[in-house]
């Protein structure tokens, strides 16, 4: 029996397929002339090689580049792990900060929220970035988890409405200001993603850099006992109720050692890439051309991992000078005009954690056979720089005297 072959044939089997063949076929053609255009294209003269560059193939290199690089530093400087354990405290603590007590006292709706914001950071990958339009897997999941942080706010919400209960939170603040359902819950929602992963994760590296550094816990210790020293309370009083009598302005500007501890983790272990779209007009950085509608990207490391700005950049020093003789040699909370609105609220949640866990513990870090150990970031891993899971370790721990 012969085969119709052409156009036409070809036009008639595709409408006579499945929906599913139908759209997955028309994925593949569309992204082939996406390829094929790409390709074609001519940059202007002095236009920057930016990715997706001349052609989609020229992202595969450039990562290829970035990933033996940092492998090469990883390997450079030992494979010594540490397995998180700070991470929900912080969440707790920040959704105590910019939520509500019907959230945060919570301990099943904490867990929850945590691994709905995981879902959220997960899902933020190259494709989502550069395609938001194409409903892949991990889009697909973002958009329901963002949906279940949704009624989740949403519930708290209507419960402190018919309870009538006014509470010092951040809800009853936005409540009583008189903002809307949905803006209150989207800038409740919004501040969540933003101290959901990052908060815990230099916390994390905090604690276990001090464990491992003794000369710097001493100091960090010392400046809180100095601090607690001058309080009017007693030292057979609880930790956290003595802390809690510092003002402000002591955490925030009274702590040089904390804040230099601070500045170098987030330094050595903040695996964070800075990614903008131009929306235009076309403009230039440095003399290169940033095209309407192109991708400027900008990983902190390539300050952050200087030799010549830190001088044997992967060992945690917090000792360093500052360096001033090139802008922007540290983007820790940002940069220009694109800077951390949180950063005040996280530095100070991190000085109080650390101090909690300073006054209240002795602690080392050691590996799997109790041995003492000092762990290296991995940048490989973009969200946690955690190290692999065989190579995990652990705070070996004993509480003080002091009470918590």
């Amino acid at each position: 029996m012969p085969y119709s072959i052409g156009l036409q044939a070809a036009a008639n089997a595709f409408l006579s397929a499945a929906f599913a063949i139908q759209f997955t076929l028309g994925v593949v053609i569309f992204l082939l002339i996406i390829l094929i255009t790409s390709t074609l294209q001519a940059d202007e003269a002095d236009a920057p090689p930016s990715l997706p560059c001349l052609s989609i193939f020229a992202i595969l290199p450039f990562f290829r580049r970035r990933y033996d690089f940092l492998t090469w530093g990883f390997q450079a400087t030992g494979h010594s792990a540490f397995q998180f354990q700070l991470l929900r405290l912080m969440f707790q603590t920040t959704l105590r900060s910019l939520s509500c007590a019907e959230i945060s006292d919570d301990s099943t709706i904490v867990g929850r929220l945590k691994n709905l914001y995981d879902t959220l950071d997960n899902g933020t990958t190259p494709a989502t970035v550069l395609l938001p339009w194409l409903p892949a897997p991990a889009m697909i999941k973002k958009l329901w988890a963002t949906k279940e942080i949704y009624d989740i706010i949403n519930k708290a919400i209507q419960e402190r409405e018919k309870n009538g209960i006014s509470r010092n939170d951040t809800l009853q603040m936005l409540l009583d200001h008189g903002d809307e359902k949905l803006v209150v819950v989207g800038f409740i929602m919004g501040l969540l993603i933003a101290g959901a992963r990052a908060t815990g994760t230099t916390a994390s590296w905090l604690i276990t850099f001090l464990g491992c550094h003794p000369e710097w816990r001493k100091k960090a210790t010392s400046e809180i006992e100095s601090l607690l020293a001058d309080t009017q309370t007693s030292p057979s009083e609880s930790l956290s109720s003595r802390l809690a009598t510092l003002p402000l302005d002591v955490w925030e500007s009274g702590t040089p050692v904390l804040d230099a501890i601070i500045k170098e983790t987030t330094r050595v272990a903040q695996p964070h890439t800075a990614m903008r779209r131009n929306l235009g007009p076309p403009l230039y950085i440095d003399g290169k051309l940033v095209p309407t509608g192109a991708y400027v990207i900008y990983p902190f490391s390539d300050v952050h991992l200087d030799s010549t700005l830190y001088p044997d950049p992967w060992k945690f020093d917090p000792g360093r000078d500052n360096v001033k003789s090139v802008p922007f040699a540290y983007v820790g909370w940002g940069g220009g005009k694109t800077l951390c609105l949180g950063t005040r609220l996280a530095k100070v949640e991190l000085k109080l954690i650390t101090a909690m866990f300073l006054v209240g513990f002795r602690y080392t870090v050691v590996d799997k056979h109790g041995r003492k150990t000092n762990p290296v970031p991995n940048w490989n891993d973009i969200l946690l720089c955690r190290p692999p899971p065989d190579r995990t370790g652990y705070v070996c721990y004993e509480r003080t005297n002091v009470p918590l």
